[in-house]
């Protein structure tokens, strides 16, 4: 009687489903948000944007304009109305981004953890509720969104750094160093302590590869702070540039409340109960980065992922030096990327109650930021919804300012717009009250293939976890079976000469693996192989040959059975009888 296997790992294809189900409620949810609320009109500073954006201005002297910065938000802006003539669309790629980045991270956790866990809610948790409102109605913030993209992004290449992998690394970090820093002044200041990183693993590079590596690395790190430059030639503050935080104390204060909305709009009046938690959450991160510091290996990630930190922490700081007196909601963006980073790295060291505690707050914050983010969208739709109509009854420049945004700070610059909106039939400007000029639903079905391919991925990969589950489970249940199915095909094969197969005791589980060729299934499962001499055969007289033999028999699975074609591996156990056939097997985990 062969002996039974151990219980194998839960089923995650529950798990997946439920993160899966998760992410697209909350992406349409979204998307819902902006389509219902947001108008096809400028709000706030995109007044300013309108001669450039509807070809009244060449764009390039508007792209390159100093007083901010933010000249890849800028363009992208300046692409997507182009495209589709209407102020939402950068509302609609702003969803995109967010849903994107939280489902790549939830894919992310779940490499690092070896399979998915229901704290991966955080992401999406996090990231796709409207307490983000001020970004997602504003078609032309796209900076905080591609920031936090691009910081997210240099935390992950940080975390993934070896000295083997510097080089490549260090390229990677230099190219979005020198993008976060075309996102705005606080991409600036999130990209110095990157581009301090590259030059450390220039350094590693040329104590241990060719020079010229070094030399590439050195140079992309000076790209940022040429860029950095650049920057201020012919720079003039905005018009309405927020007066000086007076005394460290006003900026920790401020910079605290920066770093607290990470968590979201809803709770930034409970900012002072959010921050403590935030400083002992990052003080055991830094503490753990630290040991691994210790580690010559380690020191390259450790090294990337304190810069992304005093990055994102310089940003809070930046804010708190300029006295602007928030917190607005835009904010949570700017500050997000320290608690995905702080997940990952704790993820990464195995931890569960750290990624369960960060979902929980996440959870437990989401009501009150869908609650605020519901109220203040509902405020900047009306107040637009009233521009729309009264844009709609032909009213005069003058008088729709006068009525709708005086003590905006906005009116020169809007009454200088209105005419040219209605030149350029934008929306409601048209008069017709009619938005049949839009061409948002061309960037709709462009994202909507985007998020489905995403989601598609995710549901491949699920298929392909839901059949190795079963098929690990057959073998499981049926492996009996499968001893008599591997005596008769082996006894087909002739060999070894000499003997005949008297019996195989399956020993105990399967490893699975994945042949890179086929893409098929395979088993590689330990048994012990008992042999009869033929009569008057050149064994018969063997003693050694009656002896049970170790060995790895080799199945396939196809077409949702197993088969064999009576193929052993003798002497070697599963996990050395794949290592012997070398890169033609990929092995497969529980979380596969």
């Amino acid at each position: 009687m062969s002996q039974p296997y151990s219980q194998p790992a839960p089923a995650t294809r529950l798990t997946r489903g439920v993160l899966l189900a998760a992410w697209a409620v909350l992406t349409l949810a979204d998307l819902a948000f902006v389509l219902t609320l947001g108008t096809n009109a400028p709000n706030g500073d995109e007044w300013e944007s309108v001669p450039a954006l509807v070809g009244r201005e060449p764009p390039l002297p508007w792209l390159w304009q100093p007083h901010d910065g933010r000249r890849l938000p800028r363009a992208a802006s300046l692409a997507l109305f182009r495209l589709t003539h209407d102020f939402r669309a950068g509302m609609v790629v702003q969803v995109a981004v967010l849903s994107g980045l939280s489902l790549w991270l939830m894919r992310l956790a779940e490499r690092l953890r070896g399979g998915p866990h229901w704290a991966d809610l955080f992401f999406p948790a996090s990231l796709l509720h409207t307490g983000h409102w001020e970004n997602l109605l504003t078609g032309s913030r796209l900076g905080p969104a591609l920031f936090a993209v691009l910081v997210t992004a240099v935390g992950v290449v940080a975390l993934r750094t070896t000295r083997e992998s510097a080089f490549r690394s260090g390229v990677a970090a230099g190219v979005l160093a020198l993008l976060l820093a075309t996102t705005g002044g606080f991409g600036l200041v999130a990209a110095v302590p990157v581009a301090a990183w590259v030059m450390y693993l220039a350094a590693v590079v040329r104590r241990t590869g060719p020079r010229w590596r070094a030399a590439v690395l050195a140079g992309l790190a000076l790209l940022p702070v040429a860029y950095l430059g650049v920057y201020f030639v012919g720079y003039r503050p905005p018009a309405r540039q927020p007066i000086p935080g007076e005394g460290g104390t006003a900026v920790v204060l401020t910079a605290g409340q920066v770093l607290a909305m990470a968590l979201g709009d809803g709770v930034k009046n409970a900012w002072t109960a959010v921050l403590p938690a935030l400083v002992l959450l990052g003080g055991a991160t830094i503490e753990s980065l630290r040991k691994d510091w210790q580690n010559p290996a380690n020191r390259p990630a450790a090294a990337g992922l304190v810069a992304v930190a005093a990055g994102v922490v310089g940003v809070a700081l930046a804010v708190g030096v300029g006295g602007d007196p928030g917190p607005w909601a835009r904010y949570g963006l700017l500050a997000w990327p320290l608690l995905g980073l702080a997940y990952l790295v704790w993820v990464k060291r195995g931890s569960k109650w750290v990624p369960a505690a960060l979902c929980t707050a996440a959870a437990l914050a989401f009501p009150p930021n869908m609650f605020a983010g519901m109220a203040s969208g509902g405020a900047v739709r009306l107040q637009l919804g009233k521009i729309e109509a009264d844009a709609m009854l032909g009213l005069s420049p003058p008088r729709i300012v006068s009525q709708n945004l005086k003590g905006t700070g906005q009116e020169e610059r809007a009454v200088r717009a209105i005419p040219m909106l209605r030149e350029a039939r934008v929306g409601a400007f048209a008069g017709s009250g009619t938005v049949e000029d839009s061409k948002l639903w061309r960037l709709a079905v462009v994202g909507g293939v985007v998020l489905a391919g995403f989601g598609l991925r995710w549901v491949w990969h699920l298929g392909r976890g839901v059949q190795v589950e079963r098929a690990r489970e057959l073998f499981r249940l049926q492996h009996e079976r499968f001893e008599q199915m591997l005596l008769l095909a082996a006894a087909e094969t002739g060999k070894p000469r000499g003997l005949t197969w008297a019996g195989c005791e399956i020993t105990g589980d399967a490893v699975l693996a994945r042949d890179r060729g086929t893409r098929q299934i395979v088993a590689f499962v330990p048994v012990v192989v008992r042999f009869e001499p033929v009569a008057g055969g050149e064994m018969e007289e063997v003693p050694a040959a009656r002896e049970p033999r170790p060995a790895t028999a080799v199945f396939t699975f196809e077409r949702g059975h197993w088969h064999t074609a009576g193929r052993v591996v003798f002497n070697h156990t599963p996990e050395q009888a794949v290592a012997a056939f070398g890169p033609q097997y990929a092995v497969l985990g529980h979380h596969h």
